[in-house]
């Protein structure tokens, strides 16, 4: 009999849409991810300001160090430590932010923000880091060794590379959980339409990076992208193993001075880009064809949260 159970919540769970799975909980209301968002936003501006104030409080120069975060990705400095806390770890931040948000509205619970397989998945994290390193790593450091448009020093501290390396990817993840988990699944909830909501978030990330127009098309398919994976594979693990190791690529061969960090973006770097991120899709794709790894289910959040809120609607009627 539990095993008749256990197989029919996990069915059950299996099929939970991604990107609408805001609808799933008995507490949603179209109005309550705007109250999240909102709360984000003021959350994560007190955050990032306070993280910022205390990095320039700290900087020899205060004055250079605020037009140094002012000067977009031309000044970007991702080799010393005050810096790379004050740009990545700001970023960062989103996570705690939106954490709390969630806490306070309590519309749903956190974890369905990373998956509708009941939370993080770190088997596929990993996997999604290796595939990425191959398909999007490798591909990416030959190119910038091909195009030789740094400066040849190396400009990294000792304190700039291990802050980099700890604040990099987290603040790669908090980009995901906020374009393709909060938006992306916001605007799924409302419409329920998987494909509108992937493109929307999408344009909101391209609006996000100061680029020329090439480097915001870029973006824009780089989104596009990662909100299919996101969609196709129920959870933005693999969206954020292979933003990682894109993101990290760059910053690791701008601060050894491989590579370098540009607001203008050319032609073959975007058609290049673009073609990394169909490749991608394909492989996730393929993958999630021939395997179950995304079939994986932990937990039912849905079952856990809308039991959970009937029990205290209950409780609150006695």
């Amino acid at each position: 009999m539990d095993y008749v159970v256990e197989r029919s919540i996990k069915m059950k769970t299996n099929e939970h849409d991604f990107v609408t799975y805001g609808r799933r909980f008995s507490t949603y209301k179209w109005f309550k991810p705007i109250v999240v968002a909102i709360l984000f936003i003021v959350f994560s501006l007190i955050f990032s300001s306070i993280l910022t104030f205390l990095c320039g409080h700290a900087a020899t120069d205060s004055t250079a160090f605020i037009n140094q975060l002012n000067g977009g990705y031309d000044t970007m400095d991702v080799a010393h430590a005050l810096s790379v806390i004050s740009s990545e770890g700001a970023v960062a931040t989103m996570i705690p932010a939106l954490a709390l948000a969630v806490f306070i509205v309590k519309d749903r619970p956190f974890s369905s923000y990373q998956s509708s397989r009941g939370g993080w998945n770190y088997r596929i994290f990993f996997i999604g880091l290796l595939i990425s390193l191959i398909i999007v790593g490798i591909p990416n450091l030959i190119l910038t060794f091909v195009m030789h448009d740094g400066t040849g020093i190396n400009q990294f501290t000792i304190a700039g590379f291990i802050m980099l390396t700890l604040l990099g990817p987290m603040q790669c993840v908090a980009e995901e959980y906020v374009f393709r988990g909060l938006l992306m699944q916001t605007f799924g909830s409302w419409f329920r339409l998987p494909v509108l909501a992937v493109i929307l978030q999408a344009a909101i990330f391209a609006s996000m990076h100061p680029y020329n127009v090439i480097g915001v098309l870029e973006v824009f398919v780089f989104g596009l992208t990662f909100g299919l994976v996101a969609w196709m594979t129920k959870g933005i693990e693999i969206a954020s193993a292979a933003h990682i190791i894109n993101n990290m690529v760059a910053f690791y061969t701008s601060g050894f001075g491989i590579g370098a960090i540009k607001e203008d973006v050319a032609m073959k770097t975007c058609m290049f880009g673009i073609i990394i991120d169909v490749v991608i899709i394909l492989v996730f794709f393929v993958i999630r064809k021939k395997t179950n790894l995304f079939e994986q289910v932990k937990r039912d959040d849905v079952a856990e949260f809308n039991q959970k809120m009937q029990a205290r609607m209950e409780r609150k009627r006695a």
